[in-house]
C-alpha cells in the first residue's frame, strides 16, 4: 500500500506543475493532506492519477463540480490555518486549474460544504452565521443568500436531487443524527431514516432512486442506501473500519468512499464499491471523496 502511495505522490507532483496548461476534464474531487496542507485534488479512478487543484498554505476542502465542469466550488481558509475545527471556512469558486474566480463568501463565521445545484443556479451550503449551525442556499454567483433550515440542533451536508427539486441533508434536532429531505426553499421536510443509531453524510444517486448515507447503527460506521422516501434500507459495506464520506460515479456502478482506522491520526484511505457485486477496491490515493463528475460523451 506505501508503494502505491508514494508513486501517486509522484505523479501529482508531476501532474499539478503542468495542470494549468492542461485542461482537467472531470474525474472524481477527493480532499486529501498528502501534501501537508489540507488541498484538492482531482483523481482518474481507471488510472489512479491525480491532479491537485488547490495549492495554498491552509486549508482547502470540500470540492463540488459546477454541472459543466468547469468550476469548483470549495471550503478555504487560506494562510496559517492547519485546524479545520478552528479556521474561518468560506465559499470560492475556483477553476480546475486552482486559479480563483470568486469569493461568494467573507464574514467572520464558518461558511462549508458548498453543494452545486445540477441546474448550475444555487449552491446549497452550512453556516454557522446565526449561531447555530443551519442551512443556506445562494445564487451561483454567490448574491441571494436565503436561510433554510433554523432548528434546534444541527444541519449538516446538503446534496441536490437530480432535477434540483429536492436537498437531502443530515441533522440532530431530534437527538441523533438522521437523514431528512426538503425543498430548496426550506418547505416540505419530511425524515428519511429514523433509527437505531446515527445516520448522516448523504449523497444522492444520479437517478435519483436512492441516497448514500454513513450509519452506525451497529456500533461501527459503515456504508447503506436507501430509498428517498425511507424503505428498502440496504448494508452497502460492512468492515471493522469507519467508512463514511458516500459519493456516487456519475454512472450510479460505483461508490467511492473514505476509510480510516482508530488510531490513524485524521489520514483516510480511498476506496470504491461496485454495484450491483459489492466488489470493494482500494484507490491508492490518501483522503476523502467529495464530488464526481465525468464529461458527457456526445455521440458522433
Amino acid at each position: 500500500m506505501w508503494k502505491g502511495l508514494i508513486l501517486l505522490v509522484l505523479t501529482v507532483a508531476t501532474i499539478s506543475s503542468c495542470s494549468r496548461d492542461n485542461q482537467i476534464s472531470g474525474g472524481l474531487l477527493v480532499s486529501s493532506n498528502l501534501t501537508g496542507d489540507w488541498e484538492v485534488f482531482v483523481v482518474d479512478s481507471e488510472d489512479s492519477l491525480a491532479w491537485q487543484v488547490t495549492n495554498e498554505v491552509g486549508l482547502d476542502i470540500e470540492g463540488s463540480w459546477s454541472p459543466d465542469g468547469e468550476k469548483i466550488a470549495l471550503a478555504s481558509a487560506r494562510g496559517p490555518c492547519r485546524n479545520q475545527g478552528a479556521c474561518d471556512l468560506e465559499l470560492l469558486i475556483v477553476k480546475p486549474d486552482g486559479s480563483v474566480l470568486a469569493e461568494l463568501t467573507d464574514n467572520s463565521r464558518t461558511d462549508d460544504q458548498p453543494a452545486w445545484s445540477p441546474d448550475g443556479t444555487r449552491i446549497a451550503f452550512r453556516s454557522d452565521r446565526t449561531d447555530d449551525v443551519e442551512l443556506f442556499v445562494m445564487d451561483a454567483d454567490g448574491e441571494n443568500v436565503k436561510q433554510l433550515t433554523d432548528s434546534p440542533g444541527e444541519d449538516w451536508t446538503p446534496t441536490w436531487s437530480p432535477d434540483s427539486s429536492l436537498l437531502a441533508f443530515a441533522s440532530n434536532r431530534n437527538g441523533n443524527w438522521d437523514i431528512f429531505v426538503m425543498r430548496p426553499d426550506g418547505a416540505g421536510l419530511r425524515q428519511v431514516t429514523d433509527g437505531v443509531g446515527d445516520h448522516w453524510l448523504p449523497a444522492w444517486s444520479p437517478d435519483g432512486s436512492m441516497l448514500a448515507f454513513t450509519g452506525n447503527q451497529d456500533g461501527n460506521w459503515d456504508i447503506f442506501t436507501v430509498r428517498p422516501d425511507g424503505t428498502e434500507l440496504q448494508q452497502v459495506v460492512s468492515h471493522p473500519a469507519s467508512d463514511s464520506e458516500p459519493v456516487w460515479s456519475p454512472d450510479g456502478s460505483t461508490l467511492a468512499f473514505a476509510r480510516s482506522w482508530a488510531g490513524g491520526q485524521g489520514q483516510f484511505d480511498l476506496m470504491f464499491v461496485k454495484f450491483p457485486s459489492g466488489k470493494v477496491s482500494h484507490g491508492n490515493v490518501n483522503g476523502f471523496p467529495t464530488d464526481w463528475f465525468e464529461p458527457t460523451k456526445n455521440p458522433d
